[in-house]
């Protein structure tokens, strides 16, 4: 695993995530709009709430959406948790990156995102935990 560098703000919303949920937060990071949490595996259902309340929680008190996404030694199982609710056809690894198959334009086009957003986070949070490249086809 990729050692991680956390500045004080992700470090702060890191350790308010974890006093709220009780989850066991890994990583964190952040872009303009959205707060990305990586938490440990079985964790998920405890960092999400009954509901949803602790995301809503957590959306008041950053001011920011929240996305909570749960680690997984396995590269390809990673990749589908960060891209979930998208379901794709096949994530593989191939030597040096992933590679991600979806026939639709639509899957596609959410997947990359407006401006390459989207994929600019997948390839972000992947390069936190695995050295790797990201190929859509």
């Amino acid at each position: 695993m990729v050692r991680l560098k956390l500045d004080p703000e992700t470090l702060g919303f890191s350790s308010i995530m974890e006093r709220m949920t009780h989850a066991n937060v890994m990583d964190c990071f952040k872009d303009e709009e959205t707060v990305y949490f990586v938490v440990s595996p079985g964790m998920m259902g405890k960092a999400l709430g009954k509901g949803g309340v602790n995301i809503k929680r957590l959306q008041e008190k950053f001011i920011k959406k929240i996305k909570i996404i749960e680690y997984n030694d396995d590269v390809c199982k990673f990749v589908r948790n960060v891209v979930y609710p998208l379901k794709l056809e096949s994530v593989t690894l191939e030597e040096s990156f992933v590679k991600i198959q979806d026939g639709s334009k639509k899957t596609k086009s959410l997947l990359i995102g407006r401006q390459s957003r989207n994929l600019n986070m997948l390839k972000r949070a992947i390069n936190r935990f695995f050295n790797i490249g990201i190929k859509i086809e």
